[in-house]
């Protein structure tokens, strides 16, 4: 046996892991533990109890004990099959295994037997796993049986303490609901539960066997308590998602290549004016400056005034001023007989108190309120003539140019 395994079940237990060994009177506790000092070369204490010992680096230590130990980490309930000439006590096997529950602790159990390999004795410790719900290993302990598989499933019969899903980088900006997030967020919730040891984490991976998504691989440290499990997308995945996303067909390089030189433009417009845009949204007016390459530059005008001579140079570039105007529309769907209609209109009103939404998306002559409203503000935006915003433009050109904070009033 290696020290690693030791060092992690110290490390688990918080710098010192003691193991009981529990089980019936004569099923071979003492055997147990000494195969196990035997075998990884632990000090042994013989007496009323046995002990052995395994000392690590920085004063941790391992060790496996007889009997109810009051402050043990984990604990191996021993059941002995018979072959020693002993009949196996299922009553007290039972009792063991109830204190163990109860406990909380992790536990494994080991058959002890003459005959590990028998088919019997398999059949035996498949039948204790299913009845107790966890690992059972058979071992000749009279005969210095390997001990190391029932110690490594005792490791893994701890808790773990942190489960980490890594999904592929692309899918973290998508939003929980997405087709593709919403389906692992699912997964993990209905098979989290089930996962008490850290060896349940490969069940992990059996929830993902099917769908657009698949478990990679699935890493787990014993002395951290710590399993990750690594998700990968099935062919065809993110460009379906891509589609979504983007509303244009991208199946392959090709075509995402194609879209993403389609999108250099619409960026640089969108660089262009989304200051100006979020300030006519905060303030109602934002502007747009020109840049050097707007630039339109004159030649040089030679001028002459109160008997001096210079040079006048000229630069044109276009800007852009954004207003936020706020439009206005207005229904009046209530007609008719007064009481009835008044009737209608307190009805509504009672309506629009308990969901707001619901009213505006009642549906009157085939349109809902919402959609006549919007339908109303579109069309004042029709109404300004093309010779009124000619005269707006130059308006504001004018104050740009010229004006010094006066106040212009325009007549249309």
């Amino acid at each position: 046996m290696e020290n690693e395994m030791f060092a992690a079940f110290a490390a688990r237990a918080g710098g010192g892991c003691d193991v009981a060994v529990v089980g019936a009177a004569k099923c071979g506790k003492t055997s147990l533990i000494e195969a196990f000092a035997g075998q990884s070369g632990a000090a042994l204490q013989s007496g009323e109890t046995s002990l052995a010992t395994v000392r690590l680096e920085g004063g941790a230590h391992f060790s496996l004990c007889e009997g109810g130990a009051s402050a043990y980490a984990a604990a191996v309930l021993l059941v002995a099959d018979g072959s020693f000439g002993e009949g196996r006590s299922e009553g007290e096997e039972r009792e063991c295994a109830a204190r163990l529950r109860a406990s909380g602790r992790p536990f494994v159990i080991v058959v002890n037997t003459a005959r590990p390999d028998s088919a019997e004795c398999l059949a035996l410790a498949q039948a204790l796993s299913e009845t107790y719900g966890v690992p059972a290993y058979p071992c000749n302990c009279a005969g210095n049986g390997d001990l190391s598989e029932a110690l490594g499933g005792l490791l893994f019969s701890f808790p773990p303490l942190a489960m980490e899903i890594e999904i592929p980088a692309w899918m973290s900006v998508l939003p929980a609901e997405s087709e593709t997030v919403a389906p692992i967020l699912q997964k993990v919730r209905e098979a989290a539960p089930s996962v008490r040891r850290l060896a349940d984490c490969a069940r992990l991976q059996e929830a993902f066997a099917e769908g657009d998504v698949y478990c990679e691989s699935c890493e787990t440290d014993p002395a951290s308590g710590r399993a990750v499990l690594r998700l990968a997308a099935r062919e065809g995945v993110f460009y379906r998602m891509m589609s979504r996303e983007c509303g244009e067909d991208v199946s392959d390089d090709l075509h995402l290549m194609a879209y993403v030189a389609s999108l250099k433009e619409a960026k640089r417009f969108y660089e262009k004016f989304r200051g100006a845009f979020a300030a006519a949204e905060t303030n109602g007016y934002g502007v747009v400056g020109p840049a050097a390459e707007d630039m339109a530059l004159q030649a040089p005008e030679l001028f002459r005034k109160n008997g001096r001579c210079g040079v006048r140079l000229k630069a044109d570039a276009p800007s852009y001023h954004v207003l936020k105007i706020d439009v206005h529309s207005e229904l009046t769907p209530v007609t008719g007989e007064a009481a009835r209609s008044e009737e209608i209109a307190k009805g509504m009103i009672e309506s629009y108190e308990k969901d707001a939404e619901a009213l505006w998306n009642t549906d009157m002559f085939g349109r809902t309120f919402k959609e006549m409203a919007l339908s109303g503000l579109c069309e004042k935006l029709t109404n300004m003539p093309d010779e009124a915003r000619s005269k707006l433009r130059r308006a504001v050109m004018r104050i740009v140019n010229e004006g010094k904070g006066g106040v212009i009033c325009i007549l249309l």
